[in-house]
């Protein structure tokens, strides 16, 4: 169908959100716009800029229509009142054919005799429901890292034969890891801190009779860390500190029951860990390097963990030693482990990448400052550029010729 058959054969109506049908006079002034997402990233020492560009964005018309005739001023009103219903409009043009979408603004004329003249900036929207729904990457490994504080205490439970000294030995451990929590532990965690630590040394208590409480309670013990308002640094230390506790453990006594011990605390530990590097405070990664420090640890610490399982194992032929790690306490660990630095590879991306200079003449703190941060109304980017290159108040009015000045990117 030609064009012209398309504007005399179709009659233009808007369908409100309320279901109402209008056919307005619609005169032939067609116009659509078309827009891209687009990023635009400039570089300091780089003319120009990149201009990068992804998938169309929502197409937008300009709608002007005429209600005419005596009763023009009824029918724009009960437009006017159709169109507060904030469901979507089906627009049939005779240009356009059918378009779904929702007037992002309406103008009305009523200067016109007998004619009110309607302007719709009108957006074409997506009929399917968006956005799509994701789990946020930090939430993911919470949701995993739950996955093996159930599977974990369970298979511990299953494959220790547990005497009084266990009940000795878990005890001591369980001093030691409060002792180090207790150290980093801020007011909002506190009561959850000592109810958690209480618990633990209950359950701990009545191992023998109930192992699985008692390896979940000192599981979530070893959880706090991750959750306290403390740097990734001071986290990931804490939660280091806690797994060279559970290695000592093993090492102090390699028998059966201290492997199993291993396998499921020291996951745990690890579990932490990855809670933690997946949920930074603000200014815990602003360079790529940080980023990847946090994912090493988090890498060194696994690797660590299945070399001394490996290292652990003894067939079932020795019945005092028997040990092998749990198919499914592994599986659901690996998970933790692989959601976690997919996360953190994924922000790496994002993140700056450290640049370094050396100053070939004397030079100006703000000078120097808006040519590698740029200047900000608060002046913030000057307290940070001092603080990345530990400039000190003589260095405020003239930095010295020679000094390594360091930047991101």
């Amino acid at each position: 169908m030609s064009w012209q058959d398309n504007i005399e054969n179709t009659i233009f109506t808007i369908r409100t959100g309320d279901g109402k049908l209008y056919t307005p006079d619609l005169p032939i002034n067609y116009e659509t716009i078309k827009e891209f997402n687009a990023a635009t990233f400039e570089f300091i020492d780089q003319p120009g800029a990149l201009i990068t560009r992804k998938l169309v964005r929502a197409r937008k018309f300009e709608l002007v229509f005429y209600f005419q005739g005596a009763q023009n001023i009824e029918f724009a009103d009960a437009f006017d009142t159709s169109a507060n219903d904030p469901r979507a409009w089906v627009v049939r043009h005779p240009q356009y054919g059918d378009i779904t979408g929702q007037p992002i603004s309406i103008r009305r004329n009523d200067t016109k005799l007998n004619a009110t003249e309607i302007t719709v900036d009108f957006w074409e929207t997506i009929t399917t429901t968006f956005p799509v729904v994701f789990i946020a990457t930090a939430d993911q490994v919470i949701r995993l890292q739950d996955i093996f504080h159930v599977i974990s205490p369970v298979n511990y439970a299953s494959k220790v034969d547990l005497k009084p000294t266990d009940v000795s030995t878990l005890t001591t451990f369980s001093q030691d890891i409060t002792a180090i929590i207790k150290k980093g532990m801020d007011a909002v965690h506190y009561t959850e801190f000592v109810t958690d630590v209480n618990n633990m040394a209950n359950t701990v208590n009545n191992l023998i009779l109930s192992p699985v409480d008692a390896i979940s309670a000192i599981h979530d013990v070893i959880l706090l860390p991750s959750k306290l308002a403390l740097s990734v640094t001071l986290r990931i230390e804490m939660i280091g500190a806690i797994y060279t506790s559970v290695a000592r453990t093993l090492s102090l006594l390699p028998s059966a029951n201290n492997k199993a011990f291993f396998e499921t605390a020291a996951g745990i530990s690890i579990c932490s860990l990855a809670q933690a590097i997946t949920a930074p405070l603000a200014g815990d990664y602003i360079t790529r390097d940080q980023v990847n420090s946090a994912a090493n640890n988090l890498y060194d610490m696994y690797q660590d963990y299945l070399s001394t399982l490996d290292a652990s194992y003894l067939p079932i032929g020795d019945i005092n030693s028997a040990f092998s790690a749990s198919q499914e306490t592994q599986t659901a660990l690996q998970d933790v482990v692989l959601q976690a630095l997919y996360n953190l590879n994924t922000v790496a991306f994002g993140a700056k990448v450290e640049r370094f200079v050396m100053l070939e003449k004397d030079a100006q703190l703000i000078v120097l400052t808006h040519k590698y941060m740029g200047l900000d109304a608060a002046d913030a980017n000057i307290e940070t550029f001092r603080t990345i290159n530990n400039l000190k108040n003589n260095n405020v009015f003239l930095v010295p010729k020679g000094t390594q000045i360091k930047y991101y990117v």
